[in-house]
């Protein structure tokens, strides 16, 4: 077994084995094979399978694609850039953070790794925001947009995961970001 961790691949198996197994059925043993390391060294680092697993999963989050989205002063591309960090975080993360939502109500000890998921939306919807005091979009909760900007994509990635085919893969962004400002722009007399 190796003396160096490569944190960032331990961090990325143990996301996959918790999408792949849940809370419950995912083990520090499983992970520590996978990742070529001694279990007894995960619980002398983490202590507990929830720390590591809300450690890796807030690793993640937080390092992610959507969360390192910025307002510019082109919203057509914020927007776009919005939704392609999202998918692109989804394809990557998107099992993990079904698997959370689901556990969290029975295991509360992944509150941790649940409130890693907030910065992101509020990142997110601050780009909302900030288009909205330019002038840009309409007034309204933000939060409220980004769930309308990002809803075809929420769909399409529930879709896919009951097996059905993959309707993420074939949206185009451009579209649904020009049909979202279509809606949303802010009246040209804000301007």
């Amino acid at each position: 077994m190796p003396r160096y961790i490569d944190v960032d691949g331990l961090f990325d198996i143990t996301v996959t084995v918790f999408a792949e197994c849940g809370y419950r059925a995912t083990t520090t043993q499983a992970i520590a094979r996978r990742a070529g390391v001694n279990e007894v060294t995960l619980f002398r680092r983490y202590g507990n399978k929830a720390t590591l697993i809300n450690s890796a999963l807030t690793h993640a989050l937080a390092n992610s694609p959507f969360a390192r989205v910025v307002a510019t002063d082109d919203i057509r591309g914020d927007l776009l850039a919005l939704v392609t960090a999202y998918a692109e975080t989804v394809q990557k993360y998107g099992g993990a953070v079904v698997t959370l939502a689901v556990e969290v109500p029975r295991n509360p000890e992944l509150g941790t790794a649940m409130a890693a998921l907030m910065p992101n939306l509020h990142n997110a919807a601050q780009v909302i925001e900030t288009h909205q005091t330019q002038g840009q979009l309409a007034p309204g909760d933000p939060y409220q947009k980004l769930v309308m900007l990002l809803g075809p994509l929420m769909a399409a990635g529930l879709w896919s995961r009951t097996g059905a085919e993959a309707l993420a893969s074939q949206l185009d962004f451009g579209a649904l970001v020009a049909a979202f400002l279509d809606g949303h722009r802010a009246p040209e007399d804000r301007r």
